[in-house]
C-alpha cells in the first residue's frame, strides 16, 4: 500500500521540481531599530546531511526554502533582527549551531524539519520544546503560536513534546546545547513528508512560502511584533503563559490505560458498524484512532481522536468480504497504542 503512495509522492515532487528551483542564496543584510528581538532561525540539516530523504528531493531542501521565506517575512516587522545560521548547502554541527545563537545574542533559535515516520501512518505537526525550567515554559508558549498557524492551513496538530535521553538531559542536540547557552530553543515538525495528508504542503514553492509565513507570523505574535506597513500588529497580543514547571518534564512512555469499544449499529447491507469509543490516559491527550477488520493484522488509515473528550460515537465502513469482527485502537501524543476488545458483528445480525 505504502509503496503505492511513495510512488504517487515522487511524481508529485517530480512536478514541484520543474515548477521551483530549491537554491542557498546568500543571507542579505538589514537595518534595525535599536535594541531588536533577535531570531535565529535554523534550517535543519545540511551537506551530507540530508535529512529524510523518503522523497527524491531530500529534506535539507524544503527547510531552507521554508526558512528563506520565514526570514523574508519576519524581516517585514519592526525591532526584529533575523539570523540563519547558515545560508549554504554545508555540514554544521549542532553545538556549533548554538555557539553561533550564543554568539549573536539570540532570544530564541527556532529549528525548522519535516518528519517521516516508520510506519508510514502518522501525520501532522509538532513541536519539541526543552524539558526545564523557564525555558519549558518559552518553549511550549511558542510552540503554541506555531500549532495554531498550521491548523489554520489544515494540518492536524500532534501536540507539543519533550523527550529525553538515556542521561536525562533533553534528547534533541539542538535544544540540549541551546539550553546549555540559556536560549529557548524548539523543534519545529512542520508536517510528514510520507503520508497523502501532509504532502500537498510541500508539493509547491506557493506552500512552502505559506509554511515560512506561517513560522513568521508565530514569531510575531510570541514577540509581539508589528508590521512597517501596520498591516499587523500584535503588541497588545498575549501569548499563553505557561507555569514555570518545578523539576524536569518527562515525555509519556506508557501506553493509554483502556480502550472500551461499545458496537451500538450493525448495518449487513451497507456494511456500516457504529461504535461508540471510551479510552483514558492520564499522561498524554489521545490523539488518533483506527479500526481492523482482521485482528489487527492490519488498520484503516489513522483519524483524529477528539482530544477533547474520553468518549466518542464512530461510523466505520466495514468492507465485503468475512468480516465478523471488528477491532479498535487508540493512540496518544506520543503514538502509544492501546487496542480495544473485539467485537463480534454476527451478534447484531
Amino acid at each position: 500500500m505504502y509503496g503505492g503512495v511513495k510512488r504517487l509522492i515522487a511524481m508529485i515532487f517530480s512536478l514541484a521540481v520543474a515548477v521551483g528551483t530549491f537554491a542557498f542564496p546568500q543571507q542579505g543584510n538589514t537595518a534595525y531599530a535599536a535594541n531588536p528581538v533577535v531570531v535565529v532561525i535554523d534550517p535543519g540539516h545540511g551537506g551530507e546531511n540530508l535529512g529524510t530523504d523518503y522523497l527524491p528531493i531530500p529534506e535539507k531542501f524544503y527547510t531552507m526554502q521554508v526558512a528563506l521565506y520565514m526570514k523574508e517575512e519576519l524581516e517585514k516587522y519592526n525591532n526584529v533582527t533575523v539570523y540563519l545560521t547558515h545560508t549554504q548547502d554545508t555540514d554544521m554541527g549542532l553545538e556549533e549551531r548554538a555557539e553561533f545563537a550564543k554568539s549573536v545574542n539570540a532570544d530564541f533559535l527556532f529549528s525548522l524539519h519535516f518528519n517521516m515516520s516508520i510506519s508510514h501512518a502518522l501525520y501532522g505537526s509538532e513541536v519539541w520544546v526543552p524539558s526545564i525550567g523557564t525555558l519549558y515554559s518559552q518553549g511550549y508558549s511558542a510552540g503554541t503560536e506555531f500549532l495554531m498557524q498550521f491548523e489554520q492551513m489544515g494540518l492536524f496538530n500532534r501536540g507539543i513534546k519533550t523527550r529525553i535521553g538515556s542521561k536525562g538531559t533533553d534528547y534533541y542536540g539542538i535544544i540540549k546545547h541551546c539550553s546549555l547557552r540559556d536560549i529557548p530553543a524548539i523543534i519545529v515538525e512542520h508536517c510528514h513528508v510520507d503520508h497523502i495528508n501532509d504532502v500537498a504542503n510541500i508539493q509547491s514553492q506557493s506552500k512552502l512560502k505559506e509554511l515560512g509565513m506561517c513560522d513568521a507570523t508565530a514569531v510575531a505574535r510570541y514577540f509581539g511584533l508589528e508590521k512597517k506597513d501596520g498591516t499587523a500588529n500584535y503588541s497588545t497580543y498575549a501569548p499563553l503563559a505557561v507555569p514555570v514547571p518545578e523539576g524536569r518534564v518527562y515525555h509519556d512512555t506508557t501506553a493509554p490505560l483502556y480502550l472500551e469499544a461499545k458496537l451500538l449499529d450493525y448495518n449487513t447491507t451497507s456494511r456500516y458498524a457504529t461504535v461508540e469509543l471510551e479510552s483514558l490516559d492520564n499522561e498524554s491527550p489521545l490523539q488518533y484512532y483506527a479500526f481492523s477488520t482482521d485482528n489487527g493484522l492490519t488498520w484503516s488509515i489513522l483519524q483524529p481522536w477528539n482530544k477533547e473528550q474520553n468518549k466518542m460515537t464512530v461510523t466505520v465502513n466495514i468492507g465485503y468480504g468475512k468480516k465478523d469482527t471488528l477491532l479498535f485502537k487508540v493512540m496518544n501524543l506520543y503514538d502509544i497504542a492501546t487496542n480495544s476488545n473485539l467485537l463480534n458483528l454476527s451478534s447484531m445480525k
